[in-house]
């Protein structure tokens, strides 16, 4: 791989007619570093944002060891690359091949699911595996967000209540998800969300082992300026202290 001081020196040197990916592998570990250092519980990276090898290995050495896959193709790279990372296949619409063979051969034993339908397809793929850590995705508002997710995936807050009801019955440890959308500007969006959360978990009355926040944290872009990070990590922890969850849950 080539190596340039930045992405004027690649123009000026490689003048190319079609687009280049720069990578950035050290900035990528401070990013890392910041989050595991900053954010009180277990930082995933999405693999699905940059599957580069370059940069999974520049974010393992800023201290991330969790990956959030929606593939096999993504559980494979990461196996090769690091293979005691803890995978968790976060797609919540997966075909039973997929699943079988990430729970097979690849060690996964975290999945995602919005639907009772995937539920029962989890549990058949797996065998019926008594030591699953089962999320429940719920659909919460993307307002906030520069690219919505909220109409793609997860249940809404009126079903959610009944699919975490029937999900604790076979699961090792329940989870509870979602996605405030990609480039989320407000940290308020997180505090509304898992306001949503808090309603789902207590109408269903279960207790939770993971409770996962997602990503939509927002970079620089022209035009585009985001509050400082430090802001939404607070807001996050001042909600999850309303949340009716125990010490032992683990965030995400």
């Amino acid at each position: 791989m080539d190596h340039f001081q930045s992405a004027g020196h690649v123009a000026d040197a490689l003048r190319p007619d079609v687009p280049v990916t720069c990578l950035r592998p050290q900035a990528a570990t401070r990013a890392a570093r910041w989050f595991t250092t900053n954010f009180d519980g277990a930082v995933l990276y999405a693999v699905k944002a940059n599957p580069a090898p370059e940069m999974l290995r520049a974010l393992w050495a800023g201290g991330v060891r969790r990956f959030d896959v929606a593939s096999l193709n993504e559980v494979k790279l990461v196996r090769s690359l690091f293979p005691d990372a803890m995978l968790a296949l976060m797609h919540p619409v997966k075909s039973p091949e997929t699943i079988r063979t990430a729970y097979f051969d690849h060690g996964v034993r975290v999945f995602a699911l919005d639907s009772e339908a995937e539920l029962v397809k989890i549990l058949e793929a797996t065998g019926h595996a008594r030591d699953l850590t089962l999320c429940v995705r719920l659909s919460v508002a993307n307002t906030f967000a520069k690219l919505s997710l909220g109409a793609k995936f997860g249940i809404g807050l009126t079903k959610a209540p009944a699919l975490l009801l029937k999900t604790r019955q076979h699961a090792a440890r329940l989870g509870l998800c979602f996605h405030v959308g990609s480039q989320t500007m407000s940290p308020t969006a997180y505090a509304a969300a898992l306001e949503a959360a808090r309603k789902a978990i207590t109408r269903a009355g279960v207790v939770l082992d993971v409770l996962d926040i997602g990503g939509g944290f927002p970079a620089v872009y022209p035009g585009m300026t985001p509050p400082a990070m430090h802001l939404f990590i607070d807001e996050i922890k001042a909600a999850l202290a309303r949340m009716p969850i125990t010490e032992t849950c683990e965030i995400w």
